[in-house]
């Protein structure tokens, strides 16, 4: 026998030393993923007891268990990134964020431990046993697992090559927090992007922060389903749930590092809130100070959040309405209170920073005069002076006919369903419990106000940006108020059509078809190349998914460190290496048109003079130069006549990558006199 297993041990060991299943680069793309979701677990549970501790005082016990195990995780996020800001604006380094990370996991052990036996025993209640809920329950799982998989893989999407990510590396690069140059963008609220930064600190691997927030984005999907189900019963949790993960946009964001799921998060974590404060005793103002604390991270979260933040108050107010003029006042001054206290932190660091507490916005500030105040506000660019005007009365109809992820002015797929079960609320009204009918209306109204306020902003505002993004904290109310819709279909009569039972075979089917979408995108997203066991695993897949992009910052990184090199038409910089070239990204995309209004007489001569003081190359993105001669209406024929001037009077090409014999990139050096 003992022959036997030595034969065996023998012929494996030959066998596989040969037909290798596990190669070193296969081993460093799994151990650094297994790494990155440990760091990410790190902070998602020690921001848990944060959280559980912080809500000591409030008695959660008429919650749901996933309820409050997300509220502790999303209260605790949000403190956690105000401790990483504060350590971070003396040092942002390895030891200054891990010695906080465990300074808070000692001070909150006994809540940590707490949370974590929760959480273990809630998921130990596995799937629905039987039946539809448990058919959402499987699509929610195999959803979950696809953009799991794609949350490991290196950041590739536009807006963390630009800043979400681009700002944490410069801050970590400089070993603290401070007002950088030449990205406006990181003057915008960065809680989010602050954990993102902590996070960097800790691992060094940009591939991390992607598994951070897919664990917002799980926050939200237990705090709607949680809420639902406590309402309307499990079918209604799990309901709301696939209505969420079957937006493509909303799971796609769990994939990539942005900003988006915690506000979702942070906006229904408030509604759950606002329910206890009206449902207590007296009111009990510490749940009040709960929403407005929920209201205030979501807004530090990014500026566009202002909308969810004036939706709550606006309840406030509604709920208070019978209360009388005193009461009213005090509720209103305890929400806006704690909701500011909260926002105030990133107000006053972009006042120190850049002279303006709303930079980038409407004062100058920084780097943003008034010549660029213009170009990024873009006046009378809202949908009222175009010819899509006739959108405005119909956005939402609009915004899920034509949305699309990335591409259009909504610029997201949010799926059909919202659309559909949320009007079919009124049709079962008055067959719902009176506490899923509040539900409901505080669910309605908290989306009414923020789709109102888009629909006026995009209408009649500047900046020109309507995308569906910059409210997707609207879906997790109507995903509530959707799943209680469709749950109440079972209350009609069945006779002469079953409506409740069309819906939810439609709905199971387009889930389908959303699990197909999901598989294909993972399949294309160049996984095979990153986790396929060869040596340029991590090249192969930014050469897959950036293309030229990314051979123009191998390019930047191959010149001497410390060469200056500006860039032109590109705002991404993320792959540029901090202790390589010293990178001026144009993050507002007007490099061109500012000097032509702003240095000297505008003239090819007087801009060249001024430039090769500051830059020792330009990187162009010649694609985005054209995307903008054609469209961009700010620009006049004499600008381009005088950039065609400047490149060929001044300008030697280094290097250029080219696709069917345009140019996509060129980097150019000054041409000697």
């Amino acid at each position: 026998m003992i022959g036997a297993v030595v034969w065996m041990a023998l012929v494996l060991g030959l066998y596989y030393w040969v037909h290798k299943p596990l190669t070193p680069a296969l081993a460093a793309a799994l151990g650094g993923a297994l790494f990155d979701l440990a760091i990410a677990a790190g902070f998602a549970v020690v921001a848990a007891g944060l959280g559980r501790r912080l809500l000591l005082p409030l008695d959660m016990s008429a919650l749901s268990v996933a309820e409050r195990l997300a509220l502790d995780g999303m209260i605790g996020l949000g403190a956690l990134s105000l401790l990483i800001m504060a350590a971070g604006a003396l040092a942002l380094n390895v030891l200054s964020v891990g010695g906080l990370l465990i300074v808070v996991a000692l001070l909150t052990r006994r809540e940590l431990g707490e949370w974590l036996r929760e959480m273990r025993g809630w998921l130990r209640g596995g799937l629905p046993g039987s039946g539809w809920a448990r058919a959402l329950a499987w699509i929610a799982v195999v959803l979950l697992a696809l953009a799991l998989v794609l949350a490991t893989l290196p950041p590739t999407r536009w807006d963390t090559l630009t800043y979400h990510l681009a700002g944490p590396q410069q801050y970590v690069a400089e070993g603290r927090f401070f007002g950088t140059p030449h990205n406006h963008f990181l003057g915008f609220p960065q809680l989010v992007d602050t954990l993102y930064a902590g996070q960097l600190a800790i691992s060094g691997r940009l591939s991390g922060a992607g598994l951070l927030h897919f664990w917002m984005g799980a926050l939200a999907l237990m705090i709607t389903g949680g809420s639902a189900a406590r309402v309307g019963g499990r079918v209604a949790g799990w309901i709301a749930v696939s209505l969420l993960l079957g937006a493509f946009s909303v799971w796609h964001e769990m994939s990539f590092a942005y900003a988006d799921l915690l506000p979702m998060a942070l906006g229904m974590g408030a509604l759950v809130a606002v329910e206890r404060w009206h449902a207590s005793e007296r009111r009990d103002g510490r749940w009040l100070a709960l929403v407005g604390a929920l209201g205030g991270l979501a807004m530090g979260c990014k500026y566009t959040a202002i909308w969810l933040g004036v939706a709550l108050g606006a309840l406030v107010l509604w709920l208070s309405r019978r209360d009388g003029p005193r009461a009213l006042l005090i509720h209103a001054a305890i929400y806006g209170g704690v909701a500011s206290a909260l926002v105030l932190p990133w107000l006053a660091r972009n006042a120190a920073w850049y002279d303006n507490p709303v930079y980038p916005f409407f004062f100058d500030g920084g780097e943003i005069d008034a010549i660029r105040q213009d170009w990024y506000a873009q006046p009378r660019s809202g949908l009222i002076y175009s010819s899509d005007a006739w959108q405005i009365p119909v956005m939402p109809l609009v915004a899920t006919i034509l949305g699309a992820e990335d591409r259009g002015s909504y610029a997201i797929d949010t799926g059909p369903w919202f659309l559909i079960l949320a009007p079919l609320i009124a049709l079962v009204w008055r067959r719902l419990s009176p506490d899923e009918r509040g539900a409901a209306g505080r669910a309605l109204l908290v989306a009414g106000v923020i789709l109102i306020a888009w629909i006026v902003s995009s209408a009649f505002g500047s900046y020109g940006n309507r995308q569906t993004r910059l409210i997707l904290y609207v879906f997790p109310p109507l995903a509530v108020v959707s799943a209680l819709a469709l749950e109440g279909m079972r209350r009609l009569p069945e006779k002469p059509l079953n409506l409740g039972f069309v819906l939810r075979a439609m709905l199971t089917i387009t889930l389908a078809l959303s699990v197909i979408t999901a598989a294909s995108q993972t399949l294309g997203s160049g996984l095979e190349r990153y986790y396929g066991g060869e040596d340029d695993y991590r090249d192969a897949f930014l050469d897959h998914t950036l293309g030229w992009h990314i051979e123009a910052m191998r390019q930047v990184n191959a010149l001497p460190p410390g060469t200056r090199v500006r860039f032109l038409w590109e705002p991404r910089s993320l792959y540029c290496a901090p202790d390589g070239a010293a990178c001026v990204p144009d993050s507002l995309m007007d490099g061109w048109y500012y000097a032509r209004r702003a240095v000297g007489d505008g003239s090819p001569g007087a801009i060249a003079a001024a430039w090769q003081r500051e830059a020792d190359r330009l990187l162009v993105y010649d694609f985005g130069a054209r995307f903008e001669r054609d469209d961009n209406t700010l620009y006049t024929p004499a600008d381009w006549a005088a950039w065609d001037a400047f490149v060929a009077e001044h300008l030697v090409a280094e290097w250029q990558g080219a696709k069917d014999g345009e140019a996509i990139y060129t980097l150019y050096r000054w041409r000697s006199p």
